[in-house]
């Protein structure tokens, strides 16, 4: 909000200034979060013995084998429609290699074969999930969180809102069973949904319109509301629908306009004050989101844990946010499953990380029994000081799964 406060100001100013050498030259090279030294933390080759795509308690899992352990992920439910381009393009580019050189792996699995023609979510989703469950590995042979090989941490809780995907019913039902999840978790925001998801259609406006101001009446002044469109406007019913929140004192707007209309969020960003313009879940490329720092299309950038690739590509945003002004990052991790791992180690670094941070709370689900526990405690998540991503499973689901890849 601050940048694009000074906008103006700033724009004035460099307009007298001739262009510095790095602009002319084009050469404004990404930020990249410090690497760690592997090599020197590990002085022998970790061979990575295999990547299997395995099913098991119905999730799939990315398994990866080194030095006698597992590295762990769940897959997240893109992975079921990738496992074609996950075998032929991607683990070809890390079996048998050395996990010391993890970064490395990452770019070649990116770059070489002609793989960077299939740049995307697809793509990076696939890297992505392997280059995580590696960091898992790691993380054990070390007996250390992940986060402990990546940086300093710099905190070791967060604070949470409640998420919510109803986009019709009756908004005073909705609503109090907001308010319910609230009082039993402890929790002091909440994310609701406006739009249609990618249309507008007029009941979906009709519905906003009733429900926001209801909202805010149900829940009181004290709670913090931030609203997800997934897409669902154009430019001009994006800033309707953002005055509509402002009114109401909804702190963060998630993606209003179609994600690819950069064009279109620029105005809806710029026509709203009061309120927090966020997206970029959608996005896997880091040039792009330098673009919307930089360009000031979004106040707030949200890269997926894992369909941007993992978890040194969403440090590498948090510095892209940090020098190109946003106001810091808030990772997509739209679970309370062992999806939820990767971003725990992200949250334990990064200093900009902004508001407050997603979970599902459903309180009516059976809570399974064959990993960890993942629970809030007055409305706060705890990042575990476990070994690897912190995610323990019981050893007796790997002897009954299904392998897929």
């Amino acid at each position: 909000m601050q940048s694009r406060r000074n906008f103006l100001k700033t724009s004035l100013l460099t307009a007298t200034l001739p262009l510095s050498a790095e602009s002319l030259s084009g050469t404004d090279e990404l930020p990249h979060w410090p690497q760690p030294n592997l090599k020197a933390l590990f002085p022998e080759i970790i061979k990575i013995e295999s990547v299997e795509l395995l099913k098991t308690q119905g999730e799939l899992m990315l398994v990866v084998r080194a030095n006698g352990l597992l590295g762990i992920t769940q897959c997240n439910d893109r992975m079921q429609h990738l496992t074609s381009l996950l075998k032929g393009l991607v683990l070809p580019h890390f079996v048998g290699k050395d996990a010391r050189d993890l970064p490395q792996l990452v770019d070649n699995a990116y770059r070489l074969n002609s793989n960077y023609k299939y740049a995307g979510m697809p793509l990076w989703n696939s890297i992505g999930s392997v280059e995580i469950a590696v960091w898992d590995v790691l993380g054990k042979l070390l007996q250390q969180p992940v986060y402990q090989l990546l940086g300093k941490q710099v905190r070791n809780e967060y604070s949470v809102y409640i998420s919510d995907f109803n986009r019709e019913g009756d908004p005073e039902k909705i609503a109090n069973q907001l308010l319910e999840k609230l009082t039993i978790t402890g929790a002091i925001g909440v994310k609701i949904k406006v739009g249609g998801r990618m249309v507008n259609t007029p009941e979906n406006a009709a519905q906003t319109r009733k429900y926001i101001p209801l909202l805010r009446k149900i829940l009181g002044n004290e709670i913090i509301i931030y609203a997800d469109a997934n897409g669902s406007y154009t430019p001009h019913e994006g800033i309707e629908a953002g005055k509509l929140l402002e009114d109401n004192g909804v702190a963060i707007f998630e993606e209003p306009c179609n994600f690819e209309d950069e064009e279109g969020m620029k105005i809806v960003t710029k026509a709203l004050s009061k309120i927090v313009l966020a997206g970029g879940e959608q996005d896997s490329n880091l040039y792009r989101f330098r673009r919307l720092a930089r360009e000031n299309v979004y106040d707030l950038l949200q890269p997926d844990m894992y369909y941007n690739g993992g978890i040194l590509r969403a440090l590498q945003v948090a510095e892209i946010a940090k020098k190109y002004g946003a106001v810091g990052i808030a990772p997509h991790t739209p679970k309370a499953d062992p999806l939820i791992a990767p971003f725990w180690q992200v949250a334990a670094l990064i200093p900009n990380l902004y508001g407050l941070q997603e979970f599902v709370y459903n309180p009516n689900e059976k809570k399974p029994n064959w990993h960890s526990d993942i629970r809030l405690t007055n409305g706060k998540m705890s990042i575990p000081n476990r070994a690897g991503l912190g995610i323990d499973y019981d050893p007796s689901i790997w002897q009954s799964a299904e392998k897929i890849v």
